[in-house]
Parts: structure tokens; sequence; C-alpha cells
């Protein structure tokens, strides 16, 4: 169809007319003080979606946040029963070894090597290398 002859069809269409009174009460509105209510229907869709968004977000942020805070304190307590077994086991063999030596290895090189014997060393009587005590951890 051509666009003058849909003009003259639209142009036939009987017009529509306002209701009786409209225009009264459109000046009546807008000259009367603007009341504000809140009416639960008139929330935009769009506000609400977007503040149940935020709400989400912030609910996943703290549950995966608490679930890394829960794998990391599991780690943290599987490592700390780890040491405390070493520790034990090391105790043990510390208590299973003979009465300390009387001679200590100091260390050396390839020319010398340094031993102390505590039987010679004055005030030693009772003297144990350090590696003999249970303190040291």
């Amino acid at each position: 169809m051509e666009d003058h002859r849909l003009g003259d069809l639209l142009r036939e269409l009987p017009r529509e007319q306002a209701r009786p009174g409209f225009t009264a009460r459109v000046l009546h509105r807008l000259d009367a003080p603007a009341r504000r209510r809140w009416i639960p229907g008139r929330v935009p869709r769009l506000a609400l979606a977007a503040a149940l968004t935020a709400v989400l977000a912030v609910t996943a942020g703290l549950l995966v946040d608490t679930r890394r805070d829960a794998l990391a304190n599991a780690r943290a307590e599987r490592a700390l029963a780890e040491i405390r077994a070493e520790h034990a086991r090391l105790e043990r063999e510390v208590r299973e070894l003979p009465d300390p030596p009387s001679v200590v290895y100091l260390g050396g090189n390839e020319d010398v090597d340094l031993v102390l014997d505590l039987g010679k060393v004055r005030g030693s009587e009772g003297a144990t290398p350090a590696a003999y005590h249970g303190e040291t951890f």
C-alpha cells in the first residue's frame, strides 16, 4: 500500500475524545500540593531487583569467605597434628638414646677434628649436649 493512501485511511478514522472534565481534573492535580505516599505496588521493579541482587551477592561472598576460612583452618590443624607427631617421635628417640657420651664431636674440616672430652673439663660434671635435652623444642 502506498504512503499517501495510508495517510488518507488514518484521517478517516474517528478522532478520540477525552472524557468530560478531563482538562479540569488535570489542572486541579497540577495545582494540588504534591503528596508523597509510599505504596508497595509503586516500588520500581528494578530497584527491588537491585536490592535483592545486592543481598544475594553479600550472602554469597560471606559463604565463600567462610568456606575459605574453614579450609585454611583444616589445613592448619593437619599441619599442627603432623608437627606434634614429629615432635613426639623425636622426643621418644632422644629418651631412647644411651647415656650421654663423655666425648662430644664439635666439628672440623679435612685437616682437623674438634673433639671435647667432657670428663677433662672442669665444672662439667653432669653436663650433656643440648641435643640430649627435651626442652630444646
